[in-house]
């Protein structure tokens, strides 16, 4: 299991401190403030601003596919005992290419999409289940709860909103 005092170095947020009634609340928050900036920047939403940093639009693909991975992870650990959940391949999708003919709008829609489905199937979970364990990944290899893999998918969501409007910044210097 996580450590009782996990918290992000970069950004402070505290998976252990996250209720499940804070999920769905804080998802939907920082997801409507994703899409805005991804529809509405006045920065060009594809550019990098350095070559270690990705640009707006690939945060935004990223951020749509975690919603779907955690989802499945939810779901099989629901369902399963002693699930692992698979990688994400975060990078390589990148390097592959997998996000460059993606377009700002249909980003926009299909993360806020991925974030209803992702906050519609968690909510749907039947009491007790946010206290089920597994295996996050094959490369953490760490128990956690569903609850923790609910309170990544918000961190993930609020931790990269940040990276994009750091983005922003940036870009408009």
């Amino acid at each position: 299991m996580m450590a009782a005092s996990e918290s992000c170095e970069v950004c402070g947020f505290h998976w252990n401190s996250i209720s499940s009634s804070e999920i769905p609340v804080r998802t939907t928050a920082a997801t409507a403030q994703f899409v805005d900036v991804v529809r509405t920047s006045t920065v060009p939403v594809g550019t990098r601003p350095s070559p270690d940093r990705w640009s707006i639009l690939e945060y935004g693909a990223h951020m749509r596919d975690v919603f779907i991975s955690i989802r499945e992870r939810i779901i099989r650990a629901s369902i399963e005992d002693e699930h692992v959940g698979g990688q994400l391949y975060r990078n390589e999708r990148v390097n592959l290419g997998l996000y460059a003919l993606d377009q700002p709008d249909d980003v926009a829609t299909e993360l806020h999409a991925m974030s209803r489905l992702f906050i519609r199937t968690f909510e749907a979970l039947p009491p007790g289940y946010e206290k089920r364990t597994f295996t996050y990944s094959t490369i953490t290899n760490q128990q956690v709860t569903i609850l923790w893999a609910g309170a990544q998918a918000l961190h993930e969501c609020e931790h990269h909103l940040g990276d994009v409007r750091e983005n922003e910044r940036l870009l408009s210097v």
